[in-house]
């Protein structure tokens, strides 16, 4: 049974709809639902309970991330045929051994997900192709291979894992205490050899092991190339793990998934859990895509929809060098204080005012917010409200709703910015970017303050249903992403 929706749907999606399937939940396959409907994604993160899940952008599951960030909200939880309400979080995973669940971008029309797969091969530096296959099975394991280089890359910047190993040597080089019995069992008749064990502080230990065994997997596999290739940092990272597992034994690779089943509690290279778990997700995939673990038979990898649409965003203003500032509330950097004896806050990217003038309308500073939500709509259609809410469209085709507004003015008055834009989405039928990019500035639909003045617009960015390939689509995207670019340049 498959049950498939889409994400942020405040109106609750019907069974009949979420699966095509005419088949209804048992009480054991209902019990499964309600355990994680309701579930943040910081409490899936913090307890084994609700099973093996990965969660995209990592950092995502363990700061600031709201109580309504969970993956989906049952209405009718004793019904076998329940309906579904969803938020920001997109995924693949399995309950039990016979259901599975699909939540994909509602602005991604496309049944192969190429919205998706585009936003990781532009964050995770990857040039994976997806596969065109209808096994949801290789939904799963396509997503596993985009987020290694992430992963590796984060728990790299804390240093090459060191940790104390015990090891038994035989040879005329004695640094450690000299085991008799396995001397006598292995030198006799002396040969120059000595037996001894060492106990030592090395980069070559288990957590390692498990990462080059996961490389040398994953280079076997028909494009395992485009994973490590595509990116100079992630060679690099490569090179070092490699470098350090001195030891490495491909015949060892059962022994050394049995060594790092328990959790990497290290104060300092936290960064290492994530990799652990998505590194024995890789090389058990089997057992994980079919649920074989009884003891937590729900498993799977979440996304995060807003973390990821902010973190493409500033992949892309990294490759066109556009200098602005990217703050981010998850990992807590470059905060911008508004109040003097308040907390900090996080406006995702912004420009200083250089010029210190005494009007906002004088200042040159900037500030861009991403916004994984609705704000343009084409027809009289639903539009994503404030607080989690569905609202009608009106007649204007852009929609400024108040706590947009207001988070805006608060970061303007504080940055000096004489422009603020909100960057959105919308699922686009039309080919031809140059038309398909919407703005609010063009149509004179913006928004202008009083007192000290500023303009607040919105830039809609197309996402074309209308691709044969993720080819074509990756084409249509970066020629949006250039007239994107051009836009923001008006303003620097």
């Amino acid at each position: 049974m498959i049950i498939s929706l889409k994400d942020n749907q405040y109106n609750a999606t019907p069974w009949n709809e979420a699966t095509n399937d005419d088949a209804l939940l048992d009480e054991k396959q209902q019990e499964l639902l309600k355990k994680i409907s309701g579930i943040s994604l910081k409490e899936l993160n913090a307890s084994k309970d609700f099973g093996n899940f990965l969660v995209f952008p990592s950092v995502s599951a363990k700061n600031e991330l709201d109580d309504k960030d969970c993956i989906f909200k049952l209405v009718g939880q004793d019904s076998a045929k329940p309906s579904f309400f969803t938020g920001n979080v997109m995924g693949f995973f399995r309950l039990g051994d016979d259901v599975q669940m699909r939540i994909t971008s509602r602005f991604d029309s496309s049944e192969k997900n190429y919205f998706l797969h585009y936003m990781l091969h532009k964050v995770c530096n990857v040039a994976i192709v997806p596969q065109e296959t209808d096994s949801e099975q290789d939904d799963l394991f396509d997503f596993l291979y985009y987020l290694f280089p992430k992963y590796l890359s984060d728990a790299c910047r804390q240093g090459i894992y060191r940790a104390y190993m015990n090891r038994e040597c035989n040879d005329a080089n004695v640094h450690g205490s000299i085991d008799v019995t396995r001397h006598i069992r292995l030198n006799t008749p002396f040969n120059g050899k000595i037996a001894y064990h060492t106990r030592e502080y090395t980069t070559d230990n288990k957590v390692t092991q498990l990462v080059r065994h996961t490389i040398e997997y994953i280079r076997s596999l028909q494009y395992g190339s485009c994973v490590f290739e595509n990116n100079e940092d992630t060679r690099d990272n490569v090179n070092d793990i490699v470098a350090s597992t001195v030891s490495y034994n491909r015949n060892s690779r059962h022994q050394v998934i049995a060594q790092n089943l328990k959790p990497i509690t290290h104060p300092y290279y936290t960064a290492y859990e994530p990799l652990r778990k998505l590194c024995l997700a890789i090389l058990c995939h089997k057992k994980m895509g079919y649920g074989a673990d009884t003891n937590n038979p729900i498993v799977g990898i979440l996304f995060d929809g807003a973390s990821l649409w902010e973190e493409y965003l500033a992949k892309v203003f990294e490759d066109h060098k556009i200098d602005l500032v990217h703050s981010n509330n998850r990992d807590r950097e470059n905060g911008v204080k508004i109040f003097e004896n308040g907390g900090v806050y996080y406006p995702d990217f912004y420009k200083k005012d250089s010029r210190n003038s005494n009007t906002i309308k004088e200042c040159n500073g900037f500030v861009l917010d991403a916004k994984y939500k609705q704000l343009y709509t084409v027809n009289e259609e639903k539009i994503d409200g404030d607080e989690g809410s569905v609202e009608t469209a009106g007649g204007t085709n852009f929609h400024f709703q108040r706590n947009d507004l207001f988070q805006m003015l608060a970061y303007m008055h504080t940055l000096k910015a004489s422009n603020s834009i909100l960057i959105s989405l919308y699922e686009s039928c039309n080919v031809d970017v140059a038309n398909s990019l919407k703005f609010s500035k063009d149509t004179g639909k913006g928004k202008s303050a009083l007192g000290y003045g500023g303009e607040i617009d919105i830039i809609a960015l197309p996402i074309c249903s209308k691709v044969d390939s993720f080819e074509e689509f990756s084409n249509y995207m970066r020629v949006m992403e250039e007239t994107f670019i051009a836009r923001i340049k008006e303003f620097l």
